[in-house]
């Protein structure tokens, strides 16, 4: 896909507007197993060569192994990262922010004992292949040479000097993100099928004068930074972004020049303006963590125990 974070949608069935997966999947792990395969993409920025990688991490072998490893670090990635993101939400209203926060935390990890994190540990690379698996399916459709064109060999039909595969790669991508903002707008809207009042995994309070959810207040785990501060340190995210983007395309034309269309130049641009989203994402969100430790520990920053980050002690979530 020309764009990686369109393959969440196809685990969308499987995760509840709560954040929770369906049964005992695990959501953080089916939707990082749906980016998984791509990987190699993104570190060819840093890494020349790497996108060869990307044979491996799309085929059956690479999804039951180097995928499920690839899943695991994103996931510890995305720990790091969310509660940093979630200090961002202070403009949004309460309630959206009740929602947004509850859904981003899922349902806690919390294992008792060494059967149940075994269990855990297995529905996790259950999820993780689930979600790579469907990207490899969704990729063999929409790339020439792969086996879903050679299965279906009228995708490899060329119209206006493309193959109709590569229409329905950037066609279903475009749908693909526009399902995911729809999926979102609900879980911030609070539609039927999300979050459930007095549900402990949701984070909701209690009902409303009509019947649904009013989300508990949300319990950061780091301090909301004041807007200044959040300004300046988003900032060199978007110069980050920026500048992988342009790297990875002059890296691109050095080796292609006019002899490729502009549209060619697509996925340089995108894969290497995620490389560097990424990198400025972990900057931010370790500067984030550093000014944590820094503040003063006389007071919490939503009125908490004095001493105590607010939202301490938060356990990661699925």
């Amino acid at each position: 896909m020309p764009f990686t974070l369109s393959h969440a949608a196809a685990v969308l069935p499987f995760i509840r507007q709560t954040g929770a997966a369906r049964g005992p999947l695990v959501a953080s792990a089916l939707v990082a197993g749906s980016f998984a395969p791509d990987l190699p993409f993104y570190t060819d920025t840093v890494v020349p060569g790497g996108m060869a990688f990307g044979t491996v991490t799309h085929s059956l072998p690479g999804v039951l192994t180097v995928d499920v490893l690839i899943t695991a670090a994103l996931v510890g990635g995305w720990l790091l990262l969310r509660e940093p993101l979630l200090a961002l939400l202070a403009l949004l209203p309460r309630a959206g922010r009740g929602r947004l926060h509850a859904f981003a935390r899922g349902r806690p990890w919390t294992p008792l004992g060494t059967r149940e994190r075994a269990v855990l540990a297995g529905w996790f690379f259950l999820s993780a292949v689930l979600g790579s698996v469907t990207h490899v399916v969704w990729d063999a459709f929409t790339h020439p040479g792969r086996w879903g064109t050679q299965l279906v060999p009228a995708l490899n039909t060329v119209v206006g000097d493309r193959p109709i595969a590569m229409y329905l790669q950037y066609g279903t991508s475009a749908l693909a993100l526009a399902g995911i903002g729809g999926f979102l707008w609900a879980v911030l809207r609070g539609e039927p099928g999300g979050t459930t009042a007095g549900d402990p995994a949701s984070g909701a309070g209690a009902a409303g004068p009509d019947g649904a959810a009013v989300p508990a207040a949300p319990v950061p785990a780091v301090p909301e930074p004041a807007l200044r501060l959040r300004l300046l340190l988003t900032a060199p995210v978007v110069v980050c972004t920026l500048l992988g983007g342009a790297y990875r395309t002059a890296r691109a034309y050095a080796v292609h020049g006019a002899t490729v269309g502009w549209f060619d130049y697509v996925p340089d641009l995108l894969f290497g303006a995620g490389a560097g989203l990424v990198a400025g994402l972990l900057g931010y969100a370790l500067a984030v963590r550093l000014l944590q430790r820094r503040a003063p520990r006389g007071r919490a920053a939503d009125g908490g125990v004095p001493g105590q980050p607010s939202g301490a002690g938060a356990e990661p979530a699925a």
